[in-house]
C-alpha cells in the first residue's frame, strides 16, 4: 500500500492513466478514421456501380431490342399459332431426334451413355426447346422492366 502511495505522489500512476487514455484516444480516432475511410469507399463505388448500371440499361440503336422482339415473336408463332395451322394437316411427317441416357450411378464410377435416335411422328411436334425459349423470353422483359422501374424510383 505504501509503494501505490509513493507512486501516486510522485505522479507515476497519474501519467500511466493518463498514457492509457490517450492511446484508447488515439485508437478510437484511427478507427473512425478508417470506418469514414470505408464509407467514403462504399459512397464511391455505389456511385460507380449506378453510373454503371445506368449506361447498360441506355436504349441504344445496336439492334438488341429488334432482336429481342423477333426472337419473342418468332417463340410466340411456334407456340401459338404453329400448332392451329398444323392441327389440320395430320400427316405432315417430322423427324424428332431423341436422346436416350442410361448409366452413370455410383458417382461416375459406371460411367453414363446416352443413345441417339431419330424417330417420325405425324403431325407438329412442339420441341420443349421453344416453351422454355418462350418462358425465357417473357421473365426476361417482366424481370428487365421491373429492375428498370425499380432503378429509375431510386434515384
Amino acid at each position: 500500500m505504501e509503494a501505490i502511495s509513493a507512486l501516486w505522489d510522485s505522479g507515476v500512476l497519474g501519467g500511466m492513466a493518463t498514457m492509457i487514455v490517450t492511446i484508447l484516444g488515439q485508437l478510437s480516432a484511427l478507427n473512425t478514421q478508417k470506418f469514414t475511410s470505408v464509407l467514403e469507399t462504399l459512397q464511391k463505388q455505389q456511385t460507380a456501380d449506378v453510373n454503371v448500371h445506368n449506361e447498360a440499361f441506355k436504349r441504344t440503336g445496336d439492334g438488341g431490342v429488334l432482336t429481342r422482339r423477333i426472337m419473342l415473336i418468332g417463340a410466340f408463332v411456334m407456340l401459338g399459332v404453329c400448332p392451329f395451322i398444323f392441327a389440320f394437316f395430320k400427316d405432315i411427317p417430322v423427324a424428332v431426334e431423341t436422346l436416350e441416357q442410361s448409366g452413370g450411378w455410383l458417382w461416375g464410377l459406371i460411367p453414363e451413355k446416352e443413345t441417339f435416335a431419330v424417330a417420325y411422328v405425324k403431325g407438329f411436334y412442339l420441341a420443349d426447346v421453344w416453351k422454355e425459349l418462350m418462358v425465357n423470353l417473357i421473365s426476361a422483359y417482366i424481370g428487365a422492366g421491373i429492375t428498370r422501374k425499380a432503378f429509375s424510383l431510386g434515384k
